[in-house]
């Protein structure tokens, strides 16, 4: 798959994830920033998943989704990619 694919597909997980976060969990931290921004530019597969970004959802998903399918879906592939097309 293309690394545009991949940032796109990540958006996908993202928006799926996100979509299972219990309303008004009263264990989220009310001071965690995801950039609108970043989520826009992984959507249009023009930029990869920051490491802020995927800490900001390790700590918001925490209890809904583990830490290793978020890796999995938002790291390792960009990790792996740029090893493979040596980037």
């Amino acid at each position: 798959m293309s690394k545009r694919g991949l940032r796109k597909e990540a958006y996908r997980y993202i928006q799926a994830i996100l979509s299972k976060l219990p309303i008004g969990a009263s264990d989220v931290d009310l001071v965690l920033v995801i950039s609108l921004e970043e989520l826009r530019q992984l959507k249009e597969g023009v930029a990869d998943p920051s490491a802020s970004l995927v800490a900001s959802l390790k700590k918001l998903l925490r209890g809904t989704v583990t830490e290793a399918e978020i890796e999995a879906y938002l790291v390792l592939p960009f990790t792996e990619y740029g090893r493979r097309s040596g980037q």
